[in-house]
């Protein structure tokens, strides 16, 4: 977290401009570090994982976000706006979300690469909750990629297979990966780094730079685009891989070259000191970077609540992450070794030491944006979303598909009910069914039902139904919000 708060100082004078520029060192006097929003995050997310544990999700961290987070600017406002709303993620990161492909998840996800160290397969897991919070698509695919290479990089030092590793956990063909590859090639093909800069511009155009326009003193490049306001998480990310593969493992010409880039700037040069600093070892980031930038944290965003207790200082919050890391990788971590725990990093690929039955991610990542997921202790629970999303029309049918997962050995009926539909909505084959589940040895342990009803009247702008579950036998039942819209939030006003 040092070459993070290091890296986002030297490049926060040059945050949303665009340029090709010769920064060499810190250009600020101060000693402290900037304040940073990358950071801010990450303070939230480490008191989830210390009060609710191991199974936080993108519900839980919503939530905390919604208590903790004061800022309320681009894809954070949208979200915190949509979750107020009722709507959850990853509803919520991508409806009426013009920056749903932007920069505000990637930049945190440095918190769950430490938590699963060496465990890039569960890192992505924390990653991909994190980000639909406030982001679909490229921002969460951003995430996803950055969280697999830092949590490699504490037991890889190849960086072309800690890119490898990034890019086999994200679409093949999704902006992201277009933009790493772009780099790559470059690299490849022996091109400086300006003409690298330049051909990922053209190739995956962003926007972020030009939000303040070229720096004082730049020509406008007239060869490179403009891109759509808000897609912007490919570009930079091809940013972080032109300094690492062009900085040559060196931590000062690393984030140099990515300032000097443009662009999002604190970003880019903060989330590669991060991962510079996890390769090398914060005792082997040069003095001089550390002189010129304390450990201090310094918040920005963050409301000032006791019951965060949030860090005050690097070592403080690395302190507290390694407590809590036991309890993440817990199949993992031995904590009785004698001199401090140890992680077992079994040389094997991913789907052969995470269980199949378990490995939920790829079919998450899959659903996004129009799936929600609910964990509960005897199943999974998606809920996915027509093409109209949370969006209602009179008399257009709404259809809600629901995927049940049998997390348990026995058999289960599941008795499931649509509470709160009011006689505005006519619901085809009734709001009660029941639902078999097997076990999962030899059975068919998934099952889906459908739920369709139509509005016959819209009187309100608001609608709330709950889903409700329960396993007969058992005493509990599990409860599912529903938020519907009266016509006002669809892909086509955005």
């Amino acid at each position: 977290m040092y070459g993070k708060t290091i890296g986002g100082t030297l490049g926060a004078p040059f945050e949303c401009y665009r340029g090709v520029f010769d920064v060499g060192f810190y250009t600020q006097s101060a000693s402290r570090p900037v304040p940073n929003d990358d950071v801010d995050l990450q303070l939230v997310w480490l008191r989830a994982v210390e009060l609710e544990g191991r199974n936080i999700n993108a519900h839980v961290l919503a939530e905390y976000w919604s208590t903790y987070v004061s800022a309320s600017l681009a894809e954070y406002g949208t979200g915190k706006n949509n979750f107020r709303m009722g709507i959850r993620p990853p509803l919520s990161g991508h409806l009426r979300n013009r920056n749903r492909n932007s920069n505000g998840a990637w930049i945190r996800t440095e918190i769950w690469a430490c938590l699963a160290a060496g465990h890039p397969e569960i890192a992505v897991r924390y990653a991909l909750e994190d980000s639909m919070v406030d982001h679909s698509g490229e921002g969460v695919y951003s995430a996803v990629f950055v969280a697999a290479v830092q949590a490699a990089a504490f037991a890889e030092n190849d960086i072309f297979k800690l890119i490898d590793i990034g890019l086999s956990y994200i679409p093949a063909d999704c902006g992201v990966a277009k933009g790493v590859k772009t780099v790559l090639g470059c690299y490849e093909n022996g091109m400086d780094w300006k003409a690298a800069r330049k051909t990922l511009f053209q190739t995956v155009p962003g926007s972020f730079g030009m939000m303040n326009g070229y720096y004082p003193g730049q020509v406008p490049e007239e060869d490179i685009p403009a891109g759509e306001p808000g897609y912007d998480a490919p570009s930079n990310i091809g940013i972080v891989i032109i300094g690492l593969l062009y900085g040559g493992g060196d931590f000062g010409r690393s984030i140099c070259t990515a300032v000097n880039c443009g662009e999002d700037t604190d970003c880019t040069a903060g989330t590669l000191g991060a991962l510079l600093g996890i390769m090398l070892g914060a005792e082997n980031i040069p003095e001089k970077w550390k002189n010129g930038c304390s450990d201090e944290i310094v918040t920005w965003c963050l409301r000032k609540d006791e019951a965060l207790k949030a860090p005050r200082t690097v070592a403080e919050f690395a302190d507290r992450i390694l407590r809590q890391t036991p309890a993440v990788l817990t199949d993992y971590c031995d904590i009785a070794a004698a001199n401090g725990y140890t992680i077992d990093i079994p040389e094997k690929t991913e789907e052969e030491f995470v269980p199949r039955f378990w490995n939920t991610f790829p079919y998450l990542l899959s659903r996004i944006p129009r799936a929600t997921h609910d964990v509960f202790p005897i199943c999974d629970v998606f809920v996915a979303y027509d093409e109209d999303f949370v969006s209602l029309r009179a008399g257009r049918k709404k259809t809600l598909s629901v995927r049940f997962v049998n997390k348990l050995l026995d058999p289960q009926y599941l008795t499931v009910k649509l509470l709160g539909v009011s006689e505005d909505f006519e619901v085809e084959d009734g709001a009660e069914r029941c639902v078999g589940l097997e076990h999962r040895h030899g059975g068919r342990f998934t099952a889906d039902l459908r739920f369709c009803f139509t509005p016959v009247s819209l009187k309100k702008a608001k609608y709330e139904f709950t889903m409700e579950i329960k396993s007969e036998g058992r005493m509990a039942k599990y409860y599912i919000p529903l938020v519907f819209l009266n016509g006002n939030c669809t892909e086509a006003d955005e």
